[in-house]
């Protein structure tokens, strides 16, 4: 039988054993993603033979859904979780997988499973110079709200985020609930960004700050998914100040150039977010996958 358990900062490590890889692109290799999401998402892992598993809870104590495991025995693990999910009386349903891992999986277990394609959890993966340039005519509109915002605040300067300016990316994050009307102590984000700032050089994450007249309206943070692509997990902006995402965005692409790639994850079926992300013209819409046992 599984036993799964909560993660700990500890497993970020262990996480990165089995999913870290030169070339990897999806948010499923980001370990420091993994660790601060669990508890609002109720994620758990657990250890078979040398390879990790990750799982998602209900709140009544059941599994909603596997991710593919990674680690030496691929095969043996999916084995034992479709024997520990009977058991539970539960289907071993593997979910967020992604093109690479459905594959897998159906090589390992040929005719096995059932795949449903879920658009609403694909990455929005795009080209950091292109982000970071805005050249062409696609991105003529891009480029005209930024020199709009920056003709309308003089003042405005981009700074990289570190410790000594947490507290100024959190007056953001609570002026952006507040103008969203929620009431952020009580909203889960809000203690995973405040844990991500205040982790953010143990995580080595990377973030920036757009200022106007030395007031902080926008921040975003992320971290490295592999050495070809950076995940920006979180950004908000004060939307009073016209133009401050389409600044952030570029400024922060401007900071990762080193980075082929950047992954600005999923729309989670919210079609204004879908067609901002859109808008940018990524270069690879991630593919993720549901898994259904046949039987």
């Amino acid at each position: 039988m599984l036993n799964f358990r909560r993660l700990e900062k500890s497993d970020i490590k262990l996480l990165d054993s089995v999913y870290k890889t030169p070339d990897a692109l999806g948010c499923e290799a980001n370990a420091v993603s993994a660790y601060l999401w669990n508890r609002e998402y109720d994620l758990r892992i657990a250890c078979f033979d040398g390879t990790v598993i990750k799982a998602y809870y209900k709140g009544d104590g059941t599994v909603w859904g596997y991710c593919l495991p990674h680690g030496k025995n691929v095969k043996g693990a999916v084995e034992e979780v479709i024997r520990s999910a009977r058991q539970n009386g539960e289907t071993a349903d593997f979910e967020y997988l992604s093109a690479g891992e459905r594959d897998e999986l159906e090589r390992l277990f040929p005719g096995a499973f059932d795949y449903e394609e879920r658009f609403d959890t694909c990455d929005y993966i795009y080209l950091t110079e292109n982000l970071a340039e805005l050249a062409g005519k696609k991105y003529h509109a891009k480029r005209n709200h930024i020199s709009k915002f920056f003709r309308t605040y003089g003042n405005a300067a981009v700074k990289s985020l570190d410790c000594s300016a947490a507290a100024d990316a959190l007056k953001v994050v609570h002026e952006w609930y507040r103008e969203k009307k929620i009431d952020f102590e009580n909203y889960g984000e809000y203690g995973v960004i405040q844990e991500a700032i205040i982790n953010l050089e143990e995580f080595s994450m990377k973030g920036a700050l757009l200022y106007v007249d030395s007031k902080p309206v926008a921040m975003t943070l992320g971290c490295e998914i592999s050495p070809v692509c950076f995940d920006v997990m979180f950004e908000k902006a004060l939307t009073e100040y016209d133009g401050s995402y389409a600044v952030i965005n570029n400024e922060f692409a401007k900071m990762l150039r080193g980075y082929r790639y950047l992954n600005r994850e999923e729309d989670m079926g919210i079609e204004g977010l879908r067609k901002a992300k859109l808008s940018y013209h990524p270069e690879i819409v991630y593919q993720r996958f549901r898994a259904v046992p046949k039987v």
